[in-house]
């Protein structure tokens, strides 16, 4: 076996949380950290966004330096979506995740491409140059051809169950 071959490089993406009790002026210069810490594995950035706030689905508790833990209820969330080798993945995330100012984080693997558009996809749509034609789509509905239920014996009920345990 070669040991001497290089690793096949894949698409990820790292999603992260900055907690929300650093200033604001300070969460550009921790995002840069972030993308410092992608670049600095030999990775290649294909797209990023800068961390906004949001608020968040529930409190979210972090441990201190201390031993007390901050409870947050919003967050500062960015991504980076980079090229890099499979081999240097595991070493990213554990990075990401073990910066201070992150809240949590997440990585997965994904495709060159831009797939979602979020909230701001009739904006981006509007200001291309050669606007989509409208298209309509229809919803058809499903149907399907069940029975309609049929009262069931305690009895029928102990055969079939038997009958099904009989089978396995």
């Amino acid at each position: 076996m070669d040991d001497t071959k290089e690793d096949r490089k894949s698409i990820y993406e790292i999603g992260y949380q900055i907690v929300a009790g650093i200033p604001e002026e300070k969460v550009g210069d921790e995002a840069n950290i972030i993308r410092g810490i992608v670049t600095g594995s030999g990775a290649e950035v294909i797209a990023e966004e800068a961390p906004h706030r949001q608020p968040l689905a529930y409190t979210i508790r972090k441990k201190t330096v201390s031993g007390s833990y901050d409870k947050y209820d919003q967050a500062y969330f960015g991504w980076v979506k980079f090229e890099v080798g499979t081999d240097k993945i595991e070493v990213i995330t554990k990075a990401v995740e073990n910066h201070p100012s992150i809240l949590r984080s997440f990585a997965i693997a994904t495709v060159r491409e831009n797939t979602y558009l979020g909230k701001r996809a009739s904006t981006i749509i509007n200001s291309l140059p050669n606007k989509p034609e409208q298209v309509e789509v229809k919803i058809e509905k499903r149907v399907e051809n069940k029975k309609p239920a049929v009262p069931m014996s305690i009895e029928d009920v102990d055969k079939s169950i038997d009958e099904m345990v009989k089978e396995a």
